[in-house]
């Protein structure tokens, strides 16, 4: 058979072997590269276009697709557009203000200067149940979450037959700590959980709201994957508990985000999950995630053997290249190996889209990422082509 892109990657994800390994370079906001590193790897090629910014906050590029062509990138990221009118601003050109009424500043001493969350509405003293009903919630209905995304959808297909990844972003631990602060946020799980459990129903109805209207704007016949998520590990541990605080408490929240996304279209679905993953797991596949990105490989739990052998009949992993020591630091040689190696592991009998841990760093050489999107090239499963 001749593969397609598409064939390609839901192969992966029904746990079958394709022609070759698939690859994902810019399908979510986390699969992609940091600005600087973009440009870097464009002069590298030979590539000029102008590059456009998939994300601020983060810092990270959309991939050209000249570039995605380069690499034969088997998805495509459709992704919701700019909420229109008030409750977002720029105060500075390093300082802005978001949907939720979040402070956001630019990290001005970091290589890709992205930023951090500096205040919130809910930063200062108790985090009260009248303060959450009071607050002027962003609309799910707001026109400019989905213009566009129509016309993505249609440019996308005219361009081949790609997987059709819909990136959702938010959820209801990320935009919940930055609306109230890391530190109270997690104290709040302990010490004002009624309140706590209101932030997250609320961040939870902004999120479904959004996926419906996405889903419809995009046509559900078109659509492969939805990607979303937020961290639940660290490099050491879980952030959360994974039976008396995730499953009790997000678990619920997360599986309303899952079924009605699946009640609408019929999709995989990618969730992102930075750090020590392997506790949650189990509860992720229970809620229906068919994905797990960005699979980081040297926190806790995280080698390959292990997680392909537990869980890797059930859940498709996402990435695994190491950026925090293999792809920054080693030489081309050593970053084709290493592919080969994961590969080899997480690959066998097919659930294995090729990937980053998490976005590629402004440190890694443009050499590394060609070695490494290259090796996936040429790492063929056996079957005719």
């Amino acid at each position: 058979m001749a593969w397609t892109h598409r064939d390609r990657i839901m192969a992966a994800l029904n746990h079958e072997e394709p022609d070759r390994v698939p690859i994902d370079f810019g399908g979510a906001e986390f699969t992609s590269i940091t600005l600087p590193a973009y440009e870097r790897l464009k002069k590298h090629l030979g590539i000029d276009h102008e590059t456009e910014v998939m994300s601020i906050i983060h810092s990270v590029a959309h991939p050209h697709e000249e570039m995605l062509r380069r690499f034969d990138v088997d998805t495509r990221n459709v992704q919701p557009g700019g909420y229109e009118g008030g409750h977002q601003e720029w105060i500075d050109t390093n300082t802005y203000v978001d949907i939720f009424d979040v402070l956001w500043k630019r990290t001005e001493r970091s290589i890709d200067q992205h930023f951090l969350h500096k205040d919130g509405p809910f930063y200062e003293g108790v985090m009260t149940i009248e303060a959450i009903e009071a607050f002027d919630w962003p609309d799910p209905d707001n026109p400019g979450l989905v213009k566009g995304v129509k016309e993505r959808v249609q440019e996308i297909m005219e361009q081949g037959d790609h997987a059709v990844c819909l990136y959702l972003p938010g959820g209801v631990v990320h935009r919940g700590y930055a609306m109230r602060g890391f530190e109270p946020y997690l104290k709040d799980l302990y010490k004002n959980r009624e309140a706590w459990c209101l932030l997250m129903d609320k961040l939870t109805d902004f999120w479904v709201g959004t996926a419906e209207r996405m889903i419809e704007a995009a046509g559900p016949e078109n659509i492969d994957i939805v990607y979303f998520g937020e961290d639940l590990g660290t490099q050491e541990g879980c952030m959360f508990d994974p039976e008396n605080i995730y499953a009790k408490y997000i678990k619920p929240r997360h599986r309303r985000m899952v079924e009605t996304v699946k009640s609408r279209a019929d999709v995989k679905i990618c969730y992102h999950c930075c750090g020590s993953a392997y506790p949650f797991i189990e509860h992720l596949i229970d809620i229906g995630i068919d994905a797990l990105n960005p699979v980081q490989v040297t926190a806790r739990d995280m080698e390959p053997a292990g997680l392909k052998e537990a869980f890797g009949d059930r859940m498709t992993f996402w990435g695994g290249i190491n950026t925090q020591q293999i792809l920054p630091f080693g030489t081309p040689e050593e970053v084709r190996a290493e592919t080969r190696r994961i590969i080899d592991v997480l690959g066998k009998g097919g659930g294995y889209i090729l990937n980053t841990v998490h976005n590629i760093q402004p440190e890694v050489p443009p050499e590394n990422i060609v070695a490494m999107f290259d090796e996936g090239l040429s790492h063929s499963y056996g079957k005719a082509a």
